[in-house]
């Protein structure tokens, strides 16, 4: 499965594969919004939730490690 795939999905059959392939790598709060960080196969996808509501507020799939700067502080050595 690629991203283009992967968003192709409705959210729930995205919430359960990655539920049940995925590996959460990290989360990190940045103001208002909650992102978890996910490994799936050869690729990325962060969960953007409202922090104060929990309510799923968007999916990315992605594969370009720049996006992933903002989870650095958060990632242990095993996982780069």
């Amino acid at each position: 499965m690629q991203p283009a795939e992967f968003t192709q999905l409705s959210t729930a059959q995205q919430l359960d594969i990655l539920y049940y392939q995925g590996d959460i790598l990290a989360n990190r709060y940045e103001e208002e919004h909650i992102f978890l960080l996910y490994s799936l196969h050869n690729f990325y996808v962060e969960l953007r939730h409202d922090a104060y509501t929990n309510q799923l507020q968007a999916v990315s799939a992605f594969k370009d490690t720049e996006q992933l700067e903002a989870y650095l502080p958060y990632l242990t050595e095993e996982v780069l």
